[in-house]
């Protein structure tokens, strides 16, 4: 992003050795490239990447004091987020009006595991694991295959091998929060590049589902213990080895559908390794990852009431070749296997998925992409096949054009399809893969005083998969088409220290049935601010989102919405001296009622403070 000139003189004008995360972004100029790997697989400028594209850096992360994913995204274009109440609750992504199962969710490339229930509760994903986060907006199905209709969320936890930063965070807040956090990166030896991270998280919560004279009185409280370890050598010039293993340990407290206080206990482990081969014009990567997971749901009695237990292998080859300096092909194989590994039950306790059950799947992909001078095309295609169903082919074409030092358009055109998943059918064996057509038409504009992205899109599902409400636990999924049409307007601009983001995006989306699509607004807009004063660092940040329709209703079942709301949020950093400061953050700053699920609260206005040491 192109920065105005005030913007940089002031960067220059400051005193502490650690440049505040606003202005890092800030000294940043029309020559420095953000190099990116979701879009190919392999490093690339974001210049080059023709699909609309987010990155979300560590610092960005710790100027807005995230405690959650969540916190994270919904700060991001086309990016709406439901919760099922405060931190650790259930939470779902929606990119682009696409259902909360068509994002893939990526860590360092890996997919993560979804396939017994729809998507995967990104809320107990570590915030202090993260590096960056790669977030392509539209389908990537023709890279990554099934689920990715709306877009993908690739977060990283690498980090460069110069990297020799050390930091510490403890911190208190709301509800009797605390954290505690540490991570350390450092070389070892000459070749060697090691990372550990670990941590905690922990609050009393609140009563998140209140059902007045039931369970008054409530609070659900979440627990979070994790580790990270990252390794990295370079065996040669030609051929480095990455391995590492992140675990992680959670309790969170939710309300029964019988209203009374129940216990989820989640534990995740995954190992995961990548041998990397670069020489001259040829590239080429093999990558493994192991993932096992399971959740444990107990009465407030302490019994058992049902049980998750799952493993998922994930096999990649990815391999490019630049034929000339102008052109270079891609291709590549995908191999995962999902196992149920005990019986799970539904809420009468009736085993609707037996242990054993696997489903395999492998994706074969080739794109390529040609630069003639302003002119940037690229074609891709993949070949999917799932045990459990059918063959499937998608494909894409896009093309970027520099019209000067000012305009560029771009445009592009990809299928995409999504099969079910074990939770899916077990409610509704018939269901269908789902399939999409997508259309993306792009317009960046780089002026002396704002940067404008400008995107609109039109997204056609056939067989989407809509669970609709109905009163007795009658409800049911079923197959319907839906048309999604939008459009997503960024600016980026500074007015004097004061650094902009401002978001404004509009969406059409109904299903064959009349219906609007569910916990998904028409309208969104989003502010941030950033500034930087001496050793004192600022963000605000906004968040408006329009009505919209909490689950569509069975026939002959009125419809509920939900109502608008805004929601305001402020973090400060006072840096004590260059290595120490105390960041403090208020949450839903002006004590807003809202839901973003029907029933379920969120916080109320929240506060929290840390201490920061970076050694």
């Amino acid at each position: 992003m192109k920065k105005t000139a005030l913007a940089t003189a002031v960067v220059s004008l400051l005193s502490h050795a650690y440049t505040s995360p606003v202005f890092a972004q800030n000294t940043t100029t029309e020559t420095d490239e953000t190099m990116v790997v979701t879009a190919n697989r392999f490093e690339q400028s974001t210049e080059d990447v023709i699909a609309p594209m987010s990155v979300v850096t560590k610092e960005e992360i710790v100027q807005i004091q995230a405690k959650t994913m969540t916190d994270i995204l919904r700060l991001q274009p086309g990016i709406e987020v439901a919760s099922n109440g405060g931190i650790g609750q259930n939470a779902s992504i929606f990119m682009r009006g696409t259902n909360s199962d068509h994002v893939l969710i990526l860590i360092d490339g890996f997919r993560m595991n979804s396939s017994i229930k729809s998507g995967m509760n990104i809320n107990k994903i570590p915030v202090n694991q993260v590096e960056r986060i790669e977030i392509i907006r539209g389908s990537g199905a023709v890279m990554y295959g099934s689920d990715a209709v709306g877009g993908v969320i690739n977060i990283i936890t690498r980090t460069s091998s110069d990297n020799q930063s050390k930091s510490a965070t403890i911190g208190a807040g709301s509800d009797r929060y605390k954290e505690g956090n540490f991570a350390a990166n450092t070389k070892v030896g000459e070749n060697g590049h090691l990372k550990m991270a670990a941590g905690f998280t922990q609050t009393e919560g609140y009563n998140v589902n209140p059902q007045p004279g039931l369970n008054d009185g409530d609070k659900h409280g979440f627990e979070n213990s994790q580790f990270m370890l990252n390794y990295e050598h370079q065996l040669s010039s030609y051929v480095s080895l990455f391995t590492g293993v992140r675990w992680f340990n959670s309790t969170s407290e939710y309300n029964h559908y019988t209203n009374t206080k129940s216990r989820s206990e989640s534990e995740s482990t995954v190992y995961s390794s990548k041998l990397s081969f670069h020489k001259d014009a040829v590239s080429s990567n093999l990558s493994i990852s192991y993932q096992d997971d399971q959740t444990l749901e107990y009465h407030e009695n302490g019994d058992l009431d049902s049980e998750q237990k799952i493993d998922q292998l994930n096999m990649q080859w990815a391999n490019q070749i630049k034929l000339t300096n102008d052109w270079l092909v891609n291709a590549g194989v995908d191999w995962t296997d999902a196992k149920v590994k005990a019986d799970i039950t539904d809420w009468s306790n009736k085993v609707i998925i037996n242990e054993g059950e696997s489903r395999t799947s492998t994706g074969v992909y080739l794109g390529t992409q040609y630069q003639l001078e302003q002119l940037k095309l690229e074609a891709n295609t993949r070949f999917d096949k799932h045990d459990k169903y059918d063959e499937y082919t998608t494909w894409g074409v896009g093309a970027s054009y520099q019209i000067n030092d000012i305009y560029k358009v771009s445009t592009a055109y990809n299928t995409a399809f999504k099969a079910p998943s074990f939770y899916d059918l077990s409610t509704a064996p018939d269901l269908e893969p789902e399939t999409s057509k997508n259309i993306d038409v792009s317009l960046a504009a780089v002026y002396s005083l704002v940067n404008v992205n400008l995107s609109l899109y039109k997204n056609r599902v056939d067989n989407l998969i809509v669970y609709y409400d109905a009163p007795n636990f009658a409800g049911y999924s079923a197959n319907v088409d839906a048309d999604i049409k939008g459009a997503e307007l960024e600016l980026l601009f500074d007015t004097g220290v004061i650094s902009h983001t401002l978001i404004a995006e509009y969406k059409d989306h109904e299903d064959t049935e009349g219906q609007q699509l569910a916990r998904r607004a028409k309208q969104n807009y989003k502010w941030m601010g950033n500034v930087s004063l001496g050793d004192l660092d600022l963000n605000l940040s906004y968040i408006y989102t329009g009505k919209r329709s909490d689950l569509p209703s069975a026939p002959g079942v009125e419809t509920a919405y939900l109502d608008p709301y805004s929601l305001w949020s402020v973090a400060a950093a006072y840096w004590v001296t260059s290595d120490l400061a105390v960041r403090g953050r208020v949450e839903n700053l002006f004590d807003e009622e809202y839901e973003t699920a029907g029933g379920y609260k969120p916080a109320e206005r929240s506060y929290y403070v840390s201490l920061d040491y970076q050694f």
